[in-house]
């Protein structure tokens, strides 16, 4: 892959507001095509776009808006007892699934069991939910001992929960409740049965354990599992958590408003600070804010990052410089509207950095994500989000026109805080974030007016919906070019993007190192890669193929957590682009993508062809490229007159094509009939260059191969759609085991004994007219398409793929394959009685329609075809299940 841009274009230095402007300007003069390229691109005519955010860092004269307040928000505590004085707790006998820990807390739990002494991760100890106290408190039972080496999950298995619930957790609640215990579950199978709707959701019940007995609560329950033999329960704790309160704990920098706000904070939550300084380990996030009078937008700047780092840790400088390096498995960027110059951070310190107040995690940030803030929950999306399967199918006109119009409407309400937490030790709570070096602080902060801020987001917005809305005007067969393809996952990325951390998971490296720039690797700074690459030299190394690479990352805990990750420090990770000296890079401040093919009929990129792998496409679109070219054919199946579709049977894939050398079927090519080129686009430089050279081709082994695939898949398909009897527990009407029916072939619908196929069916011998008509709907002419609702044919892989190979013949070639199956046709002993709307037909006793199997002539069963003989009805002595 070449270099895109070979002849250096002029760089032209934008402030966040000039940028604004240019692109106004540009969509003010209805030039959508060169607004959607300097938006997206930051392309502009014969220059380069640059967004320099120094210009916005804060000046002497901003200090006297600023205001700066502190907060509590999360705590998170390990105890022997559960610890929560004065408030009831609400405990599920049975434990919700979503309440378990499984995301990473950044904190860890040291212990010793049978298999060895452990520093592990909260969130990698099986654990389950136990109760809530409060709106949002959680406590969970933690079980150190079910941890090591051998153990995969932290959730307990079905065998554990069920000996937890009724050897310790019931007869626990029995004892404290005394009288008001009679109606708890007699077990864990009884409250699953009353706990399962009629629509097989879970609604669990719960009962209420008074708070003077809480105190007992431990002890109770470890001697319950204890003497009913649950070994494995013997060490555990208690993990409680305190989730999102800081804006109702906000307070002033100075020593007796911290206090005075921590003991609150704490009395309210029912955990006096004076139990929990003594007991246990507990800790508790505590957060730094600025915002201005004037309601501006703040940012942190990236090129302080290290200052940041130093300042709030209070560590050394030398430390601070190692943990925010990219290349440091501690740390985490975290870019702001696509923004390389602004960006909050994440970082596990680790002991050397931690500092005085032995901060086990710092993250600096932004608020404006708030407007698009879903709550999420563990292992689910805190922001808004768009697929690009959802993009392909229609979705985005909608969400991208609604995420429009909040950033807009954002202009005139909301401002932006730059925000730090930090995760300490509770005895340091009140003493963390109070004092900084205000004059270094100050340099760290870039400031934007509302206006600005928002509609850079609002036009990147604006031009990814430009896309969106040209892309879904194309044709399928312009769609499912591989550049337009890829154009429409990266829009996705982007999208997403303005507002969250850029995913940089495996398959998302994948689709960055297609749009994104690409540059040579000895050109490039590390501080420029989107994730990490080796810089270094590759012997032997070409041009082109970066999208071979190595972007294995699993074992990465960050990774969960999005970010642009680096390489690891100990044993770490690194992934290169190998065989290539181009490398993808994020150039000129902000994240630009490749630009765009002009004129093209749909939005596509210029140059090469650009390719997604099977695992990316599946990743994005949910399906492979081969895949959703047969969904786009289906959608074409039948001309539309009712919105309504069926989704009772399973669409069926094409299999291979025969392997060279094969016996085929077919010959009409050496008759000169071949399938016609993929329909090109027919942009202004279609003809300078082979874009398309290398598209892959859904029939690219040739018109005979191609038709002898689609011949052979015929075969499979009419069995695999075939009609089943009504009521799930009744059997189909296909006796042919399940596991057998995809090596189904010719010879099965040249057997006349029909009882080794079926159990029972209606058959008569076709007229010729009959034959020719049934054929003529399985295979159907050039020009024919189905109207209205039609039945299992679009759940076939064969049929929208000949509707799509069809296109790609002349009307000379079409009429030539449909002789040539014509021809294999006529060899076939039965078919289907297909018709215009359906393969199969079950109706009973029509006209001139016979029944061998003994079976009611008034009941339903598939109508079959002969084409010169009656059938014979032997049964097989056994019918295989």
């Amino acid at each position: 892959m070449e270099d895109d841009h070979p002849n250096l274009p002029d760089v032209q230095s934008y402030s966040l507001e000039q940028f604004c402007e240019r692109a106004g300007q540009l969509y003010s003069d209805n030039d959508f095509q060169a607004f959607v390229q300097f938006v997206l691109c930051g392309i502009d005519n014969d220059h380069q776009a640059s967004i320099d955010v120094v210009p916005n860092r804060l000046q002497a004269k901003d200090l006297p808006s600023l205001l700066i307040d502190r907060d509590y928000d999360s705590v998170i505590g390990i105890d022997q007892q559960i610890r929560v004085r004065d408030q009831p707790l609400v405990i599920h006998p049975v434990a919700k699934f979503d309440d378990t820990l499984k995301s990473n807390v950044h904190l860890t739990y040291s212990f010793t069991n049978d298999t060895g002494s452990y520093n592990a991760p909260l969130h990698q100890i099986p654990n389950l939910g136990l109760g809530k106290w409060k709106l949002h408190n959680l406590v969970r039972v933690m079980f150190p001992e079910l941890h090591g080496p051998d153990r995969k999950s932290h959730h307990l298995s079905k065998r554990e929960q069920v000996d937890f619930c009724e050897k310790g957790l019931l007869p626990t609640l029995q004892e404290l409740l005394e009288n008001r215990g009679g109606n708890l579950p007699p077990d864990y199978e009884a409250e699953m049965f009353r706990a399962r709707k009629d629509n097989g959701q879970l609604a669990f019940g719960s009962r209420i354990l008074p708070s003077w007995r809480i105190p007992e609560f431990g002890d109770c329950l470890r001697r319950h599992l204890s003497v009913n033999g649950i070994a494995w329960a013997r060490n555990l704790v208690f993990v409680h958590q305190i989730r999102g309160v800081k804006d109702s704990t906000s307070h002033r920098l100075d020593d007796a408003n911290a206090a005075a706000a921590l003991n609150a904070f704490l009395e309210e939550n029912g955990l006096p600070f004076t139990s929990l300084e003594d007991n246990g380990s507990w800790y508790i996030d505590v957060g730094f804010e600025v915002t201005s009078v004037h309601n501006q937008c703040f940012a942190w700047r990236t090129d302080h990052h290290a200052v940041l780092a130093e300042i709030m840790l209070q560590c050394s400088r030398g430390d601070a410089r190692r943990i925010t390096t990219l290349g440091s498995s501690k740390y985490r960027r975290d870019p702001a509207s696509h923004l390389t110059g602004a960006s909050g951070f994440r970082i596990t310190p680790g002991v050397r950095a931690e500092g005085p107040y032995e901060v086990q995690y710092i993250q600096a940030y932004l608020t404006d994500k708030s407007v698009i803030y879903t709550g999420g929950g563990e292992n689910q999306r805190h922001s808004k989000h768009i697929t690009p399967a959802q993009l392909i199918h229609g979705k985005g006109e909608k969400y991208i026109a609604d995420l429009y119009h909040v950033y807009t409407q954002s202009v005139v309400r909301n401002f932006s805080a730059a925000r730090v937490e930090v995760r300490v030790p509770i005895k340091h709570a009140s003493s963390v974030l109070l004092e900084f070096d205000w004059v270094r602080l100050q340099d760290c902060l870039l400031i934007f007016a509302k206006l600005h801020w928002w509609n850079f987001k609002s036009w990147r917005a604006l031009a990814c919906k430009f896309i969106d809305d040209w892309q879904r005007g194309g044709t399928p067969e312009q769609r499912l070019k591989s550049s337009a393809l890829c154009l429409t996952a990266g829009i996705s990325w982007l999208l997403n993007g303005i507002h969250s951390t850029p995913d940089d998971g495996p398959s998302s490296r994948e689709l960055m190192t297609a749009i994104l720039p690409c540059a040579r690797r000895d050109e490039v700074d590390r501080d420029q890669l989107p994730f990490p690459i080796s810089l270094a030299a590759v012997e032997g190394a070409g041009e082109a193929d970066p999208l071979a690479m190595d972007v294995d990352v699993e074992g990465d805990e960050m990774a969960e957590e999005g970010g642009i990750v680096t390489q690891r420090e100990d044993g770490e990770f690194a992934s290169s682009a190998r065989g290539s000296t181009m490398v993808p890079y994020i150039g000129y401040g902000v994240y630009w993508i490749r630009q765009l093919r002009d004129n093209a009929v749909i939005p596509r990129f210029a140059g090469k062809t650009l390719h997604l792998s099977d695992r990316a496409s599946t990743f994005f679109f949910g399906k492979t490229k081969a895949e959703l070219a047969m969904d786009f054919a289906r959608s074409g199946v039948s001309l539309p007159r009712d919105p309504s579709r069926l989704h009772n049977q399973t669409r069926q894939r094409l299999i291979d094509a025969p392997e060279p050398g094969e016996q085929l079927s077919f010959s009409l090519q050496k008759d000169g009939h071949e399938l016609e080129d993929p329909i090109r686009d027919d942009g202004s430089d279609i003809s300078i260059d082979s874009e398309d050279d290398g598209e892959e081709d859904l029939f690219g082994s040739g018109l005979d191969a191609e038709l002898e695939r689609l011949w052979r898949k015929f075969h499979v398909d009419l069995l695999k759609v075939a009609p089943n009897r009504h009521g799930a527990s009744n059997p189909s009407y296909v006796i042919v085991p399940h596991a057998q029916l995809e090596q189904t072939t010719i010879e099965t619908y040249q057997n006349l004994n029909l009882a080794e196929i079926f159990d029972d069916v209606q058959w008569t011998v076709a007229t010729t007219e009959q034959w020719r008509r049934t054929f003529d709907h399985l295979w159907p002419r050039k020009d024919v398409e189905k109207e209205g609702v039609v039945q299992n044919y679009n759940k076939t892989a064969y049929y929208p793929a000949w509707v799509l190979m069809r296109k790609r013949m002349s009307a000379k070639t079409a009429k030539a394959a449909r002789r040539a199956l014509w021809t294999v046709y006529q060899t076939l002993e039965w078919v289907p009685n297909a018709g215009a709307e359906r393969i199969w037909a079950t109706k009973p006793r029509p006209r001139n329609f016979k029944k061998s199997s003994g079976a009611r002539a008034t009941a339903a069963a598939p109508q079959i075809l002969l084409r010169a003989r009656e059938p014979t009805w032997q049964p097989p002595e056994v019918r295989e299940e």
